[in-house]
């Protein structure tokens, strides 16, 4: 099975070893192929993947809004989000999904981290801002507070997910205090600026969640020193993985999928 991910800077991305890790445990053998993707340029790389024989991709920062558009159906929940991380390669058509949402509630799951109730602050206002924000209200979180530095952008990704789950009550604008913060901006990446989007966030919560995965980031340690417990986004990043072979292959089931997971996340960390 021919795959791969798409995205700009793809070097850091801790995928292709992933996969090629699952692959092994799975015994089904795949090529997976990281490329950079220069801007304006998604649509040439999907179009020449599919002459290829790729089977799928994965899509990363900065382009999961530009690929849902791409995309001739999205799954509900990619419709829902906006975004796609994952894309299936169909004889005449490419469809999108979303696996982050999911791959954040099994993480959170692990972590034994409750949001129902909860409030939570969610950094960011991208295709992972919109995944998180999902999971959050899919958990039954009382309120999501989004903060972003393009202020629009953060009342777009409130206004969208609010029709989707009315229970949850959403807002954008500047942090607020909250239970529950949430980094799904890119800073703290390597190559990125190592800075703390939660610099100005009142008060202190008692879970503290980054998508960056694999190094000790300016948020991470700025929560722990709040007394928050504090996970990195690898676990996450396993679960949507395994979520995303799902759409490509078969269904694994939770109990494999939680097994799965045990064994991935151990080489992340």
């Amino acid at each position: 099975m021919k795959l791969g991910l798409f995205g700009r800077p793809v070097a850091h991305s801790f995928s292709p070893r992933l996969f090629a890790r699952l692959a092994r445990l799975l015994e089904s053998p795949i090529e997976y192929a990281a490329v950079d993707v220069a801007p304006g340029a998604l649509p040439e790389a999907l179009a020449s993947a599919r002459a290829r024989g790729w089977r799928g991709a994965n899509v990363t920062i900065p382009y999961k809004l530009d690929a849902a558009a791409l995309c001739a159906r999205l799954t509900p929940q990619a419709r829902v989000l906006g975004a796609v991380n994952v894309l299936r390669f169909e004889k005449s058509r490419v469809v999108g999904h979303n696996t982050d949402g999911e791959g954040l509630v099994d993480a959170l799951k692990r972590a034994g981290v409750s949001v129902r109730g909860k409030r939570a602050l969610v950094f960011g206002a991208g295709g992972a801002a919109r995944a998180a924000a999902w999971a959050l209200a899919k958990g039954g979180a009382r309120s999501v507070r989004v903060s972003n530095r393009t202020a629009s952008t953060a009342r777009k990704l409130a206004r969208d997910l609010a029709a989707a789950f009315p229970r949850t009550a959403f807002s954008a604008g500047r942090p607020n205090q909250a239970d529950i913060w949430i980094n799904a901006t890119p800073l703290g990446q390597k190559g990125r600026p190592d800075l703390s989007p939660a610099d100005a966030a009142p008060g202190a919560p008692a879970a503290a969640v980054d998508l960056v995965y694999g190094r000790r980031t300016p948020f991470q340690r700025q929560a722990a020193a709040l007394g928050a417990r504090v996970q990195d986004g690898g676990a996450m990043l396993v679960y949507q993985a395994l979520r995303a072979w799902e759409f490509w292959d078969k269904p694994l089931g939770p109990a494999r999928r939680a097994r799965l997971a045990e064994t991935l996340i151990k080489e992340i960390a």
